[in-house]
């Protein structure tokens, strides 16, 4: 057998170690995209990170006080609360429940504001003014009684392009039944360095959640709604920066600041152990 050098051993147990590294690695990461941002309240100047995860058909978002655990591969979600060590779990089922309670509470509601629009057409022309613009305030002003339409949303460009964290982007204004809701600025996935194949997760989060990703009660971020502003703009895009508006006035802002592909652990989209499951409540009898 031939005699082996101090130097090449070395370089040999050297090599031996990387290749175990490797496998190590190959065997406990997966690729994703990491969606980094930032969210600014315009008010108080408080800043808070938020992270994205999207993998073929998985995603979490860290986001503040709460994290979005969405698997596609088991058609489920978990919103969980770290500071409780709480999470909520929300399945096909789930989604199903929460529809039709919100849609017997919308009914509900709508049967009120029948009543009192029957009332307030008996008051005094000055009283009824002071009542629809009461409901207007709240956002019900264009409520005939029963059977809420959807909010119309559409997408208008305005303005030239921008650049945000050197990724160039269009801004667009939201509306929303005509309102004001956002300025966004949104760049091409390529101009992002994406692809649509990166953000398919996106499409079956939003097929997951069906009309509960609408809801009145639903995170406010373009990205839990990409399908919807894919159709209302006429193309795949990335939200870079967007202003939210609250009664007319810019309220938050929510900046990327990077997006790239990188190896992140195996158990990213696992729930963590050591949470307790809380149930969704059910409707009020």
């Amino acid at each position: 057998m031939p005699q082996v050098s101090p130097e090449e051993s070395n370089m040999r147990h050297a090599l031996v170690m990387m290749a175990g590294s490797l496998a190590l690695m190959s065997g406990n990461a997966l690729a994703a995209v990491v969606v980094t941002s930032a969210t600014i309240d315009l008010e108080t100047k408080e800043t808070k990170p938020s992270v994205v995860y999207a993998d073929a058909d998985k995603m979490k978002v860290v986001n503040g006080e709460t994290t979005v655990i969405y698997r596609g591969d088991l058609q489920k979600a978990w919103i969980i609360t770290p500071s409780r060590k709480n999470y909520v779990e929300v399945t096909p089922e789930t989604v199903r429940q929460l529809n039709a309670q919100m849609s017997g509470s919308s009914a509900q509601e709508d049967a009120a504001i029948a009543q009192l629009r029957q009332r307030m057409a008996s008051m005094p022309p000055a009283q009824r003014a002071q009542m629809e613009a009461l409901l207007k305030s709240r956002g019900l002003g264009n409520l005939p009684g029963a059977g809420k339409p959807p909010p119309k949303i559409n997408f208008v460009k305005a303005g030239p392009a921008k650049t945000v964290s050197r990724m160039r982007c269009d801004v667009y204004h939201k509306m929303v039944d005509g309102a004001q809701d956002e300025d966004i600025c949104i760049s091409t996935l390529a101009a992002a360095g994406l692809t649509a194949a990166d953000f398919r997760v996106l499409e079956s989060f939003s097929n997951f959640m069906g009309a509960l990703s609408s809801a009145p009660q639903a995170p406010r971020s373009d990205l839990m709604r990409w399908s919807d502003m894919t159709k209302a703009i006429g193309f795949q895009g990335m939200p870079l920066d967007t202003v939210h508006y609250e009664s007319g006035m810019p309220s938050r802002q929510d900046t990327v600041q990077k997006i790239e592909r990188m190896n992140v652990p195996a158990n990213t989209f696992d729930l963590p152990p050591g949470l307790t499951k809380q149930e969704i409540p059910g409707p009020r009898p």
